[in-house]
């Protein structure tokens, strides 16, 4: 029979341990367009996450997330293609010196993506910071159109999600994030859960997807959706999500709190 002293050592060895065997992660579109610099600094201190990954960063939104956020985020890593679209680069804003960052430029879409390692508590994590095509359509198309659009945009998505999970080692805490212009329904959303990455939002939120992180303003009402995810492997447990809404960007910061967990195993094969 363990003595009281030593079920207090225990719990407090446990809650030391839990504290110590996490990780919070966000993700943000800031909108290539956005000036309103204020803002996205207000949702970043209000999310506190370890790590920012985002998309749609500019040279100049650039210069103004180093400066601001140094004493925070002392590592900051920033990329881009070649200067063909405004919306391209993407940028690392991280708490913690990262590793073996690698920008993959874009093969079927227009964006590419951008990775790095993170070391936390001696796991090596595997971060992907994704920015898929977004649908494109001209202004007056109809609905023929428009579907047209739509399935030429989906089967752009698989190519860019399978380029992806080819970069994936189903071994090491992996971490898959940021705006995928797509609902979940949708084709890459849907490869991912089918290779067992967790979608954090839906597995902290019922009817995840009455919950936008992004809004245009058409007429008669705005168009509102949820398109912005983090995605996790299955050495983690989502145990916090939170969509953090400001102005500035068409898109709204996402953040979750991962717990490292052990993974759950294949059942073995009865043959």
């Amino acid at each position: 029979m363990r003595t009281p002293s030593a079920l207090l050592f225990i719990v407090l060895t446990l809650a030391t341990d839990a504290s110590a065997e996490s990780i919070r992660v966000a993700t943000y579109n800031l909108n290539w367009g956005n000036r309103r610099g204020d803002q996205v600094l207000d949702a970043i201190r209000t999310a506190d996450p370890d790590l920012v990954c985002f998309q749609e960063t500019t040279v100049q939104s650039e210069r103004f997330l180093r400066e601001h956020l140094v004493a925070t985020y002392p590592h900051f890593h920033s990329v881009g293609h070649d200067g063909r679209y405004a919306g391209e680069r993407f940028a690392f804003a991280s708490k913690t010196e990262l590793s073996d960052l690698k920008f993959t430029p874009p093969s079927a879409g227009l964006f590419g993506f951008y990775s790095a390692q993170l070391n936390r508590s001696g796991k090596a994590v595997h971060l992907v910071n994704v920015h898929l095509t977004p649908f494109q359509i001209n202004r007056g198309s109809g609905l023929r159109d428009a579907m047209k659009a739509l399935s030429t945009t989906e089967k752009k998505h698989v190519l860019e999600i399978e380029r992806i999970v080819e970069t994936i080692d189903s071994d090491q805490p992996t971490i898959v994030l940021g705006d995928f212009n797509s609902i979940s329904t949708f084709e890459a959303p849907k490869l991912l859960a089918e290779k067992g990455l967790v979608d954090a939002y839906a597995a902290n939120h019922d009817e995840a997807d009455t919950h936008p992180t992004w809004s245009w303003p058409t007429q008669p009402l705005p168009l509102l959706l949820r398109i912005d995810y983090i995605f996790h492997s299955r050495h983690f447990r989502s145990i916090d999500s939170k969509i953090i809404h400001r102005e500035g960007s068409d898109h709204s910061l996402v953040v979750a709190e991962l717990e490292f967990a052990s993974p759950e195993r294949k059942p073995e094969s009865s043959n």
